[in-house]
């Protein structure tokens, strides 16, 4: 099994303790509503498993993270063609090409 797999089993384990923690607390309050017990807090056991499980899950992620990839330009640009190097779609203007004008309305007009 590799390490991947693992951190993804660990992830969904730390995950599933995590919604565990969510729904003790959510029942704890629930029993404090019942009760009218204002300043009754949170056990420490729900906490110290919420917390717990949150490391376990960040853990697992890390784990099933993929290998890093090379950020050198040179590998990238490797890869491409020179037509997708070359392609500008931005730079592209069509200021060069000739305005049709007229020359009717050229001649009938007067300048002041």
């Amino acid at each position: 099994m590799s390490s991947q797999q693992v951190g993804k089993i660990v992830a969904l384990i730390g995950a599933l303790f995590l919604a565990h923690s969510a729904y003790s607390t959510y029942e704890h309050l629930a029993y404090i509503k019942a009760v009218d017990q204002v300043d009754a807090s949170i056990p420490v056991e729900i906490i110290t498993e919420c917390l717990t499980s949150a490391f376990v899950a960040l853990v697992g992620v890390v784990l099933s993270a993929d290998a890093f990839k090379p950020i050198a330009m040179e590998t990238e640009v490797a890869k491409m063609t020179i037509d997708k190097i070359d392609t500008r779609p931005s730079f592209i203007t069509f200021n060069h090409r000739k305005v049709v004008v007229p020359a009717q309305s050229q001649q009938g007009r007067k300048f002041r």
